[in-house]
């Protein structure tokens, strides 16, 4: 299993929005909120629905990737339900 490989847009989310957010002393929800925000503004909605597409296949394969979806993220999950859990905050949060 390989994140990278399999869904692509949300590694490429994750890597690039999560890591510096202890810096920026962001929520994970405002991180989600200014990625859709900022996609609204300039009319790309095609990045947000491949995200959705993308979470909700994650989602049901979580099983597989908790580990590497908390280490591209840099988040700690103890156990797949945390990790889905967090998973299901991401999506709430891009369905607005």
């Amino acid at each position: 299993m390989n994140l990278k490989k399999d869904y692509p847009n949300l590694f490429q989310f994750f890597v690039g929005y999560f890591p510096d957010a202890d810096f920026e002393d962001l929520t994970d929800e405002q991180i989600v909120s200014n990625y859709v925000l900022k996609h609204k503004e300039l009319n790309n909605h095609q990045k947000i629905d491949s995200l959705k597409i993308d979470i909700d296949g994650l989602i049901g394969d979580i099983l597989s990737y908790w580990q590497e979806v908390g280490d591209e993220a840099n988040r700690y999950f103890e156990n797949p339900n945390d990790a889905l859990e967090w998973l299901m905050m991401i999506k709430k949060e891009l369905n607005g």
